[in-house]
């Protein structure tokens, strides 16, 4: 399945945005969760925000959109940061159905939908494995973002 995901991009290397924030996260092959470091039982360590609830696996979405990640603006709305890309990528394996409010505390051998906020227009697609196929333009997520109704988060200047 086709999925997307924001990375941090530095000297043209891809890295994750908060858990294991130093791991190098090459395209064109599969790459294997880790659960990361533990702040607690029910949470994780993560660059800049301290902790984040433990949901362990990659967290992706079916629409390159997010309105609650970025450099906050003037207007008050929050801009994609110039060194954060969506990249497209896949997920593959059993889709599992979780029914907790927390989802799931461990990796799963495959993947669920699951959103952390009521707000959030389209659920996480969290996944044990996931290949990045590339990065993708502003202009793309613009496109896509659109096909779905959605005006795409603006770009740092």
């Amino acid at each position: 399945m086709i999925t997307y995901k924001m990375f941090r991009l530095k000297k043209g290397k891809l890295y994750p945005l908060y858990v294991e924030a130093d791991r190098e996260m090459p395209q064109g092959v599969w790459l294997n969760a880790h659960i990361g470091e533990l702040a607690d039982e029910t949470h994780v360590k993560a660059r800049a925000l301290s902790k984040l609830s433990l949901r362990p696996g990659f967290h992706s979405t079916k629409i390159p959109f997010t309105d609650w990640i970025g450099k906050r603006q003037p207007d008050g709305t929050l801009a994609q940061r110039k060194n954060m890309v969506w990249c497209e990528c896949e997920v593959e394996g059993q889709e599992y159905k979780i029914t907790t409010r927390f989802g799931s505390r461990e990796l799963l051998d495959g993947w669920y939908y699951f959103k952390t906020n009521t707000k959030q227009k389209e659920p996480w697609i969290i996944s044990n494995r996931l290949k990045i196929n590339r990065v993708i333009t502003n202009d793309e997520v613009a496109k896509i973002c659109r096909s779905y109704g959605i005006e795409p988060q603006k770009v740092e200047e």
